[in-house]
């Protein structure tokens, strides 16, 4: 399992989701940090530590760390 880390301004955004779009990405990350690599996609060059998780109504940028076990969240975006 990994820790999920999520900055001040991340989980305002977070929280401004409408109800739909927030209860997706929290389930979405929910299965991230049990599983990161088959629930998202490479972001970029595939270097393994660079995410996306997209969604119907929500995309989020992450970055994993192996070493630490955790999965940081950069970017919230509702899906329009």
């Amino acid at each position: 399992m990994y820790r999920l880390l999520c900055d001040e301004t991340l989980l305002a955004i977070w929280d401004s989701l409408p109800d739909d779009a927030s209860a997706q990405l929290t389930t979405a990350l929910s299965d991230v940090c049990h599983e990161p690599y088959i629930e998202t996609e490479p972001y970029g060059i595939d270097d393994g530590t660079h995410r996306i998780l997209v969604r119907p109504l929500v995309t989020a940028i992450l970055a994993v760390n192996e070493d630490a076990r955790t999965v940081r969240i950069y970017s919230i975006e509702r899906r329009h």
